[in-house]
């Protein structure tokens, strides 16, 4: 349960990095902001379970 609310935190604070860049963006090009954005939201899923499973190993594995 613990790793699911570890990577809950990273998305939310993925999708507010990645709107902010996509708003950056958005000053220049509309339709540039959208793929930035759709480009950005994917990855960091992926970018979000590997920073979720280094965290929860480092904090919720059992000490020996």
């Amino acid at each position: 349960m613990g790793i699911i609310l570890i990577f809950v935190a990273f998305v939310i604070a993925g999708i507010a990095i990645s709107m902010g860049i996509a708003s950056v963006v958005e000053q220049y090009s509309s339709h540039a902001s959208l793929l930035v954005f759709l480009g950005l939201f994917m990855a960091q899923f992926v970018v979000s379970w590997f920073l979720a499973v280094r965290v929860a190993d480092r904090l919720l594995a059992p000490k020996s």
